[in-house]
């Protein structure tokens, strides 16, 4: 009886604490947007942009980065048959992407769209191991704009793209440690920095961060020996030094790569004219910062703000060293390129994200960021698109290309490829005077003279100079291509032209011999739609000091 009476009072309890029908049930909480959405959301959109920008006119350093990529995979001796002065590394990325793209114009653009989505992820990656997903939302989305700057190079496939390439992943991996430790990570990481390195030395910054990063947090908990984990990341940055001293020994180029590593790069950076470099400075600056004003002056309210945020500190020394350390990378040299300010480009959008980080946790004293916050932060993510909505929507190519490049006619090449597209055979040779080879790639065609890039050797300021101008026009002469590209303007040299230079004298000389007759002619410094002119005489534009171009064809021996 007892039992019974027990299971009555259970079933009557249960009765009344169960719901009735008509009390509402307690509201679900909100599901978070899985990550592989948003991630595979911010991947289309650059798939979508980037791809608008495919058959954009080439530039200059891309299309000779791409040479010397197409050259070193078919096997050609690094600091003999290509050389530049930058590292070993610089020349097989472009070699690797030159295998998985193509060689050809659209191919060089599809390889940065590829670039560009990588850099994007691992952006997100490292916003998203210091704030979160909804930061890191808003810092990829800003990536994603910030980087197709066209006055910092965002739309070419220039070498600090592939720097970021190696370098962000390197980053993302070293900052699993020591949450996450893994020998084979923190190997990775150092090979991957390393690589970052090798294609452009001012990438040494990302580790010089990671290193500032580990030191605060051993600083702060001390957790384990941090001996032999620097051991592992040091041997994975000596694993790549090692593989390039080996290529260059097996090539015999080691002497070679000391001259252009070491001499050339040093009298290169103390070559600027001290007069010149605030010029240089506002130039560049004034094409970088215009219309982009939003993304650095958010960014550097977000370091001010990082300090207030619930952050770690090692995080925020990280973040603050990561943005300076970035941003002095467009200092060496004292040129101030656009193309400089790209390695800086993830820290800026990072610090961007981390005001609205800031702000949402201070507000809402949680850890997660509060809806009406990240969609701030989306729309200063996206807000160039109401500065210029052109660069978004059929984006005028050739226009951005003369805007932000303005004194170089990359429209002018690409419309002289297209016409000797038309005429030129599979067994014609053509060389290129001055440094656009660009025609190589349009043309699918390679140089008979090993000596491409012209500023290197035109102002014979070296005796190794003086040497292979020699060598220049000897092979000009042994090989007499089909085809000669000889441009007649500034940045074609990287200084004034002057047809009285002993090597350009020589080449001209040769020239209008018996050898060639003009073929064709553009200006090369109309802003309106350039026409090609056939038959015209370069010695007119010489003789009016204009800019050109002028392709000369070869007589027929009969």
């Amino acid at each position: 009886m007892a039992k019974n009476k027990l299971k009555t009072d259970i079933k009557k309890m249960s009765a009344k604490s169960a719901p009735s029908s008509t009390t509402a049930p307690p509201s679900a909480p909100r599901r978070p947007v899985p990550e592989w959405a948003i991630v595979g959301i911010l991947a289309v959109l650059t798939v979508v942009l980037r791809w608008q920008f495919l058959d954009i006119p080439l530039e200059r350093d891309e299309s000779v980065y791409y040479y010397i990529g197409k050259t070193a995979l078919e096997g050609g001796r690094p600091y003999f048959d290509f050389y530049e002065m930058k590292p070993p590394g610089l020349f097989y990325s472009y070699a690797l992407l030159v295998g998985l793209f193509g060689y050809s114009g659209a191919g060089a653009h599809l390889a940065l769209l590829f670039v560009s989505l990588s850099n994007m992820i691992f952006t997100y990656l490292i916003a998203r191991d210091l704030g979160g997903k909804s930061m890191a939302a808003i810092a990829a989305l800003a990536f994603i704009f910030f980087s197709l700057n066209p006055g910092a190079s965002g739309l070419y496939l220039v070498a600090e793209h592939v720097a970021l390439l190696w370098g962000l992943p390197g980053i993302w991996l070293a900052m699993h440690y020591p949450d996450r430790p893994s020998m084979t990570r923190l190997l990775l990481s150092g090979i991957l920095l390393s690589l970052s390195v090798l294609v452009k030395q001012t990438a040494a910054v990302f580790g010089m961060a990671v290193v500032i990063y580990w030191l605060m947090m051993w600083l702060q908990h001390r957790p384990r020996p941090a001996l032999k984990p620097l051991v592992w990341w040091i041997a994975g940055g000596i694993i790549p030094l090692l593989g390039a001293w080996m290529i260059l020994w097996a090539s015999g180029t080691l002497e070679a790569a000391k001259f252009w590593l070491l001499d050339y790069s040093q009298r290169y950076a103390s070559s600027v004219d001290e007069n010149k470099m605030d010029l240089y400075f506002k130039t560049s600056w004034k094409l970088v910062s215009g219309g982009y004003e939003g993304y650095f002056m958010l960014a550097g309210a977000g370091l001010l703000a990082l300090w207030w945020s619930r952050l770690s500190l090692a995080a925020k020394v990280f973040i603050t060293s990561f943005a300076l350390l970035s941003a002095g990378t467009i200092v060496p040299g004292f040129r101030f390129y656009g193309h400089y300010y790209l390695l800086a480009f993830p820290a800026v959008c990072i610090a961007g994200a981390m005001l609205f980080y800031t702000i949402s946790v201070r507000i809402s004293k949680k850890n997660t960021m509060s809806i009406g916050i990240v969609f701030i932060g989306l729309l200063w993510s996206a807000h160039h698109i109401a500065i210029n909505s052109n660069m978004y929507i059929q984006p005028p190519l050739r226009f951005i290309s003369r805007t932000f490049s303005p004194g170089n006619p990359f429209v002018e090449h690409q419309i002289l490829s297209e016409e000797l597209g038309k005429v030129i055979q599979p067994n014609d040779t053509i060389a290129v005077f001055g440094s656009d080879l660009q025609y190589f790639i349009y043309l699918d065609k390679k140089s008979p003279i090993r000596h491409v890039y012209m500023p290197f050797i035109a102002k014979g300021q070296f005796p190794e100079a003086v040497e292979w101008q020699n060598e220049t026009i000897r092979v000009l002469r042994e090989t007499r291509p089909e085809y000669v590209i000889f441009n007649a303007y500034p940045y074609a040299w990287m200084a004034r032209f002057d047809k009285q230079n002993r090597l350009t004298r020589n080449i001209l000389e040769f020239l209008n011999a018996t050898n060639y007759d003009p073929y064709l002619f553009i200006e090369a410094d109309s802003r309106s739609k350039p026409a090609v002119v056939k038959f015209r005489v370069q010695q007119c534009a010489v003789k009016h000091d204009v800019n050109f171009i002028q392709v000369y064809k070869r007589r027929d021996e009969g």
